[in-house]
């Protein structure tokens, strides 16, 4: 400006000069100064108006920018003042990151926190896998698997396998994040899977050994060996006993001393120990003598041991023996009538009962463990079919007696008969 001005001074200045010393000049210059000061008037006056672009522009950011800024700063003074600010700033801030072998999963602290008991759950548990580089929780796990396990925290508690993950696999994942006994129960029960039972060993050597031969045949092939001869033996004793009623055996007494006997009369005679049945049910008792007081002295419980069932079906195979071989030796001969003629058949009877343990050798077999299971799942389905043919065969029935009631009354003399001939119809049997 001080430079302007200066130039000013001097242009009037010789301006001035040049009219003192040409008079006809003075119209002519003033009329050029006019016209100088009045171009440069207009031009600083464009200059500060809004028809300049770069002047209007500035003004316009400038404005702006002062505007938004002081918005800005009334905005986020608002917002970290409110509740709503607050609780996204701490929703943010308990925001977790989970990478499972390279893939990322977010959630919040508090979605885990709801089981404090498990891996993720609990904060101490989970530090020993926290990643200070990436602030991030790292896991060298089973990805398919942990997506079950996070729905598992985000549901309350509801756990699923995925269809394509293995269920050792996902049974091993919800081990390592330590969920707990209720989400492996509800496996068990969405998976059908019976719970593994603790075996309760013998304290000494010997007798752990003699326990695992004798009850647990998948132990070694020794143990198979020995559960195929005792399950042999078995089913030879029974053959044996219904083998030995047949006539052609039944009346050795009777041919040996040419004696009647009567329907109440038990015959017992000598010619029994030189039978070839005898000697088979002695070697067959004497194997099971051996193995029931082998497996008394190795039970590692006798209070178990003695409520076994089969521990008492074995006593049925072998006590019966006794009795009679006590008979016999007691006298080459005997009667016996009444009362002790039915216990001595109810013994022979409970000698069959052993066949019963011959399920523990459908048990070993896989595809009956499946029937079994099939037939388990099913059984209300079988009870609903049997209710369903049991009220046809009784409506067929029904109508049938009141149709025959008068022509073929003798057959169908009541409606339970005529009811158990539908079941029969109905049911193909006859």
């Amino acid at each position: 400006m001080k430079t302007f001005h200066h130039l000013k001074t001097n242009e009037n200045e010789s301006i001035e000069m040049n009219s003192i010393n040409d008079p006809s000049l003075l119209s002519k210059e003033k009329r050029i100064q006019q016209k100088f000061f009045r171009t440069k008037h207009i031009s600083e006056k464009w200059k500060n108006s809004g028809a300049n672009p770069l002047k209007s522009r500035r003004r316009v950011l400038s404005k702006a920018l002062i505007n938004t800024t002081d918005s800005l700063i009334q905005v986020n003074k608002h917002n970290y003042n409110s509740p709503t600010t607050k609780n996204k700033h701490e929703q943010n801030h308990n925001r977790i990151t989970i990478n499972i072998s390279g893939k990322r999963y977010q959630t919040y602290s508090s979605t885990l926190e709801n089981y404090p008991n498990t891996l993720l759950g609990n904060k101490q548990k989970r530090m020993r896998y926290w990643n200070e580089q990436e602030e991030e929780y790292f896991f060298d796990r089973h990805r398919a698997c942990f997506e079950a396990i996070l729905y598992y925290y985000q549901s309350n508690g509801r756990l699923r396998r995925p269809d394509y993950v293995p269920l050792d696999t996902f049974l091993e994942e919800v081990s390592f994040f330590d969920l707990g006994s209720q989400a492996v129960a509800q496996i068990n029960k969405s998976e059908n899977v019976s719970m593994i039972k603790y075996i309760n060993l013998p304290n000494w050597f010997w007798r752990r050994y003699i326990w695992f031969y004798l009850e647990y045949p998948q132990h070694s092939i020794f143990a198979r060996i020995l559960h195929s001869i005792s399950m042999l033996l078995t089913v030879i004793s029974c053959i044996t006993l219904a083998i030995e009623t047949l006539p052609q055996y039944n009346n050795l007494c009777i041919n040996e001393n040419n004696i009647t006997s009567s329907e109440n009369d038990i015959k017992l005679c000598s010619a029994t120990f030189s039978s070839p049945f005898f000697i088979i049910q002695t070697i067959c008792v004497s194997y099971f003598i051996i193995e029931f007081i082998l497996r008394l002295i190795s039970t590692p419980s006798y209070y178990k041991f003695i409520l076994s069932i089969y521990n008492w079906l074995d006593l049925c195979a072998i006590v019966p023996y006794f009795i009679f071989l006590g008979l016999e030796l007691y006298h080459y001969q005997i009667e016996l009538h009444g009362s002790l003629v039915t216990g001595l058949r109810v013994l022979r009877i409970l000698r069959f009962l052993r066949l019963v343990k011959l399920y523990l050798i459908f048990n070993q077999l896989k595809s009956l463990r499946v029937l079994s299971s099939t037939l388990k799942e099913s059984f209300t389905e079988f009870i609903i079919m049997m209710i369903i043919l049991t009220l046809l065969a009784f409506m067929f029935g029904a109508a049938t007696y009141f149709a025959e009631e008068n022509t073929n009354g003798q057959v169908f003399d009541s409606i339970p008969k005529a009811t158990y001939w539908g079941i029969i119809t109905i049911t193909t049997t006859g």
